[in-house]
């Protein structure tokens, strides 16, 4: 039988020599995406904290004026550059009293030149060259700010681990009460969590709103990674080679990683692999190959060229998006509005009559076709497309299909049981069949219906017909009802063959100066 436990090994010549047993959890915001066994044990979180460690310690908003407090996000590798920059920052009255009170246990640098420089010159541990130096200082300062003992600061009952039960309670949505402490090898309390609960903290901080605390740290460690840990280090290295991405070693074979907000995943990932065999972060990083390899992340795998990886699990299957052209194909057939431009395309040159390039030019309507009308196609103003801010006309979009006989305005009512989910909307009405034959009684949209849908936040209406005004109409109040409330449209879409749903919309429009609309290649996507 499979042993769900094992997540790769390493083989030589197609003999298997090495074996590696874990667990991985993602955590996708609202669910366990994926994990390698039906029972995720539960560890002491350690170095994996670090981060939320310091969202409880207060000094959150000090992160982007006093750049002392960013190694407190990391467990440095205690780089001769590093200790000079922690030198500098803590060589002040105020921070010399505070080193006084550390708890934190002696250490060399884990950076293995400085280490061995540091005993060359017959110096002897420091708990400034441990990797939670700066984590014990900030939590020193916090007590000091809030006027607590800092004698007992390691205690699990000090005011400060009262705090940090909270703060993580909140992130977790538990309570405080549940959560077990044990000592951590720099003798502060650590929880002990599961493997889910460390996947969704790190979820909960790729996915932190701008302006929160939590989204503060998450911006440092993306623009300090070599202080999250070293040159050399997984956690770094992983930051360095890929944007959008935290990483952040834990004692004991921990690796957590928060891959931020996507098309894909727009609530960001959580994950977070478990070494049984504990703190060998070079196999952690192989790992996570398969799961780097599905989110097209560039991994830091270090394997000797006499190995092969044999992976155990596979997570999911590399995402592939699907796409779907909603715009007609514009030919000398594709019908204009009666009296407008026809479309012509006239030949140049011909490589088919021997000529070395082709060179061609068109006539016809800015409305053919999928379309996007500017404001001066129906008031009076200089504003063509080109003053038009992109942004409305690329973003999530819900086609919304209406049912009703032709020649009837999209009213309100029409919406009762259909809830908007999105910025954009394309109404599917059927009643446009064919792009190449105008028809007279297409439905169209009634400006109390763009009211309704403005109030709800919807920046831009799109329809699969010619116009969401009437064909009779001649003061297009559907027109004018989209620029009162700020609303862009798309008209022309052929949307026969899509499905209701959510989607990606992308219809961006020509640059053309002046002009009272702009052609568009309409385009949804999923995935």
């Amino acid at each position: 039988m499979f042993d769900r436990t094992q997540l790769f090994s390493l083989e030589r010549g197609g003999i298997t020599e090495i074996i590696v047993h874990g667990e991985i959890v993602i955590f996708d915001g609202q669910k366990v995406l994926f994990k390698t066994r039906d029972c995720l044990g539960k560890y002491p979180a350690r170095s994996l904290l670090k981060p939320f460690q310091f969202l409880a310690t207060g000094l959150v908003d000090s992160l982007e004026s006093d750049s002392k407090y960013v190694p407190s996000l990391g467990s440095i590798s205690a780089t001769h550059e590093q200790i000079d920059y922690l030198k500098k920052w803590f060589s002040d009255k105020r921070s010399q009293e505070l080193v006084s009170k550390l708890r934190l246990p002696p250490n060399y640098p884990s950076c293995e030149s400085n280490r061995q420089k540091i005993k060359e010159q017959g110096e002897g541990p420091s708990p400034l060259f441990h990797m939670c130096f700066a984590k014990h200082m900030a939590i020193l300062e916090c007590c000091f700010n809030n006027g607590w003992d800092l004698a007992s600061y390691h205690r699990t009952n000090h005011p400060y681990h009262t705090r940090l039960k909270e703060v993580l309670a909140s992130v977790l949505e538990i309570n405080p009460s549940q959560m077990n402490f044990v000592t951590d090898g720099c003798k502060l309390p650590t929880p002990v969590l599961s493997m889910s609960q460390m996947a969704m903290l790190y979820q909960r901080l790729a996915a932190a709103e701008s302006g929160r605390e939590l989204y503060k740290i998450q911006q440092q460690m993306m623009m300090h990674p070599s202080w999250i840990g070293g040159p050399d280090r997984v956690d770094t290295l992983i930051m360095k080679k890929n944007r959008g991405v935290i990483a952040k070693e834990g004692a004991d074979g921990l690796l957590a990683i928060a891959v931020l907000p996507n098309f894909t995943y727009p609530s960001g990932l959580g994950i977070v692999v478990k070494l049984w065999a504990g703190y060998y972060p070079k196999l952690a990083a192989i790992a996570v190959g398969p799961i780097f390899k599905a989110l097209g992340l560039k991994s830091v795998e270090d394997v000797s060229p006499d190995h092969q990886v044999v992976y155990h699990y596979q997570p999911f299957e590399p995402h592939r998006a699907e796409y779907w052209d909603i715009s007609p194909e514009i030919t000398e057939s594709i019908a204009v509005w009666p009296g407008d431009k026809s479309f012509k395309r006239k030949i140049s040159l011909d490589t088919g009559l021997g000529n070395p390039i082709t060179l061609s030019s068109f006539e016809t309507t800015v409305h053919v076709g999928a379309h996007t009308d500017a404001i001066n196609h129906f008031e009076k103003t200089d504003l063509g497309i080109e003053s038009h801010r992109l942004d409305p006309y690329k973003g999530s979009c819900q086609v919304i299909e209406i049912r009703k006989s032709r020649g009837r305005a999209i009213e309100v009512s029409d919406l009762i049981n259909k809830p908007l989910l999105a910025d954009r909307v394309l109404f599917k009405t059927g009643s446009f069949p064919n792009p190449n034959q105008f028809n007279e009684d297409f439905l169209w949209i009634a400006p109390e219906t763009i009211e309704y849908m403005a109030k709800q936040g919807v920046v831009l209406v799109g329809i699969d017909t010619p116009s969401i005004d009437s064909f009779s109409s001649k003061d297009l109040p559907a027109h004018h009802t989209t620029t009162k409330v700020g609303m862009k449209i798309l008209e022309g879409v052929v949307l026969s063959e899509i499905n209701e749903g959510i989607y990606q919309l992308s219809c961006l429009p020509l640059r053309i100066k002046g002009a009272d609309a702009s052609p568009v290649r309409a385009v949804l996507s999923r995935g």
